[in-house]
């Protein structure tokens, strides 16, 4: 005899079994998400790709850059970006909650801006140096362009809406990878001396020529601090693993502190600080880790974030804490550090699918004159 009470258990124990089965599908699943187009209005005008939370990803194997779709966790790459002129050899991008914008190299050494959703082109620049190195400030507000073989770095400031184009000299013993920008356009640079040990680290803008602040045994990268109109930065020691903080650098006497990284470091080798000055991140290459270290406060403590990967950098894509963490490697993962939320994640973005790569050599093939898309 089957009782109401029993017939209903049944139903329940089916309905959470049920549960607990699509429940793990849904978790252990490996079915990568599909590459998405940016797609098309009703008018047939191209649109900023529908989602678009994560950024801009240059791959210099195809020429192009690719939007990251989706969440992290669960991003994908989108269809590149449409494309004219001479072939683009070097480019970056930031995203704010509204808009993105990209600076784009171009083999003929011209330099361009360009906008989504409002779709333009504006040149900025000619006779750039084609070897040229982009590097984005952390709120995407100002750039510079650094050649190994010239002493001249273009400085951008007023992005994305007022870009203004200043040429800053540099000093002997440069490197493009020992430079960070500020968000006003100062520069801190590593610089090797003949005959002097270490890197010595120095502050450069528009109105201030080159200034020493400090010396490190090998370069281990820096950031500067949101807001503070380059007066203030994080650097670390690449050989040591020693963190600093510094501050009053426009001023005749910097203020070196060191911030305690409750011996979690190894190797650093990029810094950044979070948009809200609060935090000091740094990619340790020793360790598959991000290393979190609370700038000012003694609490909470410093924390890692796991990657399973080996950080190399620390480039912002978009102004609210999305970062790069490995350079663009063909047939690779993009892995990514998302620090929006109290506990900082990394995930990687699978790599990018021949379908999409393919749409890259079409739009070459395909470019005419006229303003990008």
């Amino acid at each position: 005899m089957n009782f109401p009470w029993n017939t209903s258990l049944k139903l329940v124990l089916r309905a959470a079994l049920f549960a607990l089965l699509t429940g793990c599908a849904t978790v252990t699943s490996t079915n990568s998400p599909k590459p998405v187009s940016p797609g098309a209005s009703s008018d047939g005008v191209s649109v900023a790709p529908g989602g678009l939370q994560l950024g801009y990803i240059w791959h210099a194997d195809q020429g192009n850059l690719y939007p990251v779709l989706g969440v992290s966790g669960a991003a994908h790459y989108g269809s590149p970006a449409p494309v004219s002129g001479p072939p683009i050899i070097a480019a970056a991008a930031a995203t704010s909650a509204s808009s993105s914008w990209a600076l784009m190299l171009h083999k003929d050494g011209t330099l361009e801006e360009w906008s989504v959703p409002a779709p333009g082109v504006g040149s900025l620049a000619a006779g750039v140096a084609t070897d040229s190195r982009i590097l984005l400030s952390p709120s995407g507000a100002s750039a510079a362009l650094v050649s190994p073989t010239t002493s001249t770095a273009v400085v951008i400031t007023g992005l994305p809406s007022k870009p203004q184009v200043t040429n800053l000299s540099l000093p002997a013993g440069f490197s493009p990878n020992q430079i960070a920008i500020g968000n006003d356009g100062s520069i801190l640079a590593g610089v090797a001396r003949p005959g002097a040990g270490g890197i010595q680290l120095g502050i450069l803008s528009e109105s201030h020529t080159y200034t020493p602040i400090g010396t490190v045994v090998a370069w281990g990268g820096a950031g500067f601090m949101p807001g503070s109109a380059g007066d203030a930065a994080v650097f670390a020691d690449g050989a040591t693993a020693r963190l600093t903080y510094a501050s009053n650098l426009n001023g005749a006497s910097p203020v070196l502190a060191p911030l305690a990284d409750a011996g979690l470091l190894q190797k650093p080798v990029a810094v950044t600080v979070s948009p809200d000055g609060k935090w000091a991140y740094v990619a340790d290459s020793a360790k598959p880790q991000i290393v979190r270290v609370n700038i000012g406060a003694p609490t909470p403590a410093p924390s890692s974030i796991a990657c399973a990967c080996t950080p190399r950098q620390l480039v912002p894509l978009t102004t609210d804490g999305v970062y790069s963490l490995s350079s663009d490697v063909q047939g690779q993962p993009a892995w990514l550090l998302d620090t929006r939320t109290s506990q900082p994640r990394t995930f990687f973005v699978p790599a990018l699918p021949v379908s999409v790569a393919g749409q890259a050599a079409d739009t070459t093939v395909k470019q005419g004159s006229g303003a990008a898309q």
